[in-house]
């Protein structure tokens, strides 16, 4: 009893240790090999787990290789759960031949199993995904009884129990652990990025007014020499180039004012289709002109709480984006319906999409894709989703296009 207790605290501290070392090297502000780091720390764990298995009082023995094999496949990636187990058979080819095929299966149906769970995991609960390695470890304990009873070890449960229970807290541990980390990293990315909007609203508050009044002055010239009989071909085109100039510079002034604007918290029910319909009619004709079609499906009645005006100007920043990508043409496919407690927007165009570097700073402020664009539509866009309880999605392929996905709380 005691060495079964010695090697199962050893194998749990050597599985814990992987949760810990995730947290460490997803921590590091550094430029680290976090990937090749972390796959070398399972792999040490899988080696180790399988020379030092746990012998139960009958003379069977049993190891946690399936927790590293677990992290790997759902929080790395598929093709490293797939290299683990690659690498499992082959170890295990060594160590005893006998054993090689009953592995080979075992993990074979392990891996269809994974793939099975594997879209659920990615999206759900950290409490659910706790639940469905909860899931799996029964089903590999009730492997490991069928195992005990026709060696004639049945008596040996008892330890089957406690070794199971180890297994499961110890797998909790690091999906907890993981996932706290992925959480306080993301939370750190967005108060970063509020930092920004913060320091964008005060420049805008201080400083936008006082630009608008000498831009207005300015313009007010301009469109008094445009009056005038005695200008050259030259002159007025210098004049209107200037007048288009300084309407654009009042758009970009309008953005960071709209950005500085105090919500005012208010939330009313909102005909979403209607809306959707409302911008697609409206951004329709522009459209045309770059030769794009816009194609919807929007389901009816759907409806959400937030600022109808503040919705219209997320879909058409995002409508006006999609149509300049596309400069030789296309479609963009606009798509609605409910999904559990959210409606989903989706915005699919066929433009040039972008690189991961470019969809990583997107929503940023001062970054935009577009040469004389300033980032801000983006930027308020995001903040205007976010502030309705929502969250905007995008994926991007360079030359393949670009899909926005806005998930907004069903009313």
């Amino acid at each position: 009893m005691i060495d079964f207790i010695k090697d199962l605290i050893l194998h749990f501290s050597i599985i814990l240790s992987l949760g810990f070392m995730y947290n460490f090297l997803w921590m590091q502000k550094r430029s680290v090999y976090k990937k090749q780091i972390f796959k070398l720390a399972i792999l040490a764990a899988l080696l180790v787990t399988m020379a030092l298995p746990v012998r139960f009082h009958g003379g069977m023995e049993f190891d946690l290789k399936l927790i590293p094999v677990f992290i790997a496949f759902f929080y790395l990636s598929r093709t490293d759960g797939f290299l683990i187990v690659a690498v499992l058979i082959l170890l295990q080819g060594l160590v005893g031949i006998d054993k090689l095929p009953v592995t080979a299966i075992n993990y074979g149906v392990i891996l269809l199993l994974f793939l099975a769970i594997e879209n659920p995991y990615k999206i759900t609960t950290v409490n659910r995904k706790i639940a469905l390695g909860l899931f799996v470890n029964a089903l590999i304990t009730s492997t490991r009884l069928a195992a005990l009873i026709n060696s004639g070890n049945a008596g040996d449960y008892k330890y089957l129990l406690v070794f199971s229970l180890m297994s499961f807290i110890a797998l909790s541990v690091i999906i907890y652990i993981i996932e706290m980390t992925n959480l306080q990293i993301k939370l750190m990315h967005e108060l970063h990025k509020a930092e920004k909007f913060s320091a964008i609203s005060q420049l805008a508050a201080s400083v936008a007014h006082e630009i608008r009044n000498p831009m207005t002055t300015i313009r007010g010239f301009m469109q008094v020499l445009q009056g005038e009989k005695n200008l050259s071909d030259n002159q007025n085109l210098f004049i209107t180039i200037s007048l288009q100039e300084l309407d654009r510079t009042q758009t970009i002034i309008n953005n960071f004012l709209a950005l500085a604007k105090p919500n005012t918290g208010t939330k009313d029910k909102i005909d979403l289709s209607a809306i959707l319909k409302e911008t697609i009619a409206f951004m329709r004709s522009y459209s045309h002109l770059a030769n794009t079609e816009l194609v919807e499906a929007i389901d009816k009645n759907l409806s959400i709480k937030g600022d109808a005006h503040e919705i219209r100007q997320v879909f058409i920043n995002i409508l006006k984006n999609g149509i300049e990508a596309m400069p030789s043409g296309g479609s963009i496919f606009i798509i609605a319906k409910v999904e559990g407690d959210y409606v989903r927007i989706q915005f699919r165009d066929e433009g040039i999409g972008m690189t991961k570097e470019q969809l990583a700073r997107l929503g940023h402020p001062y970054y935009s894709t577009k040469e004389k664009g300033t980032g801000l539509g983006m930027m308020i866009s995001y903040d205007i989703v976010q502030r309705m309880g929502g969250r905007i999605n995008v994926e991007s392929e360079e030359g393949k296009g670009t899909t926005f996905t806005i998930l907004l709380p069903c009313e």
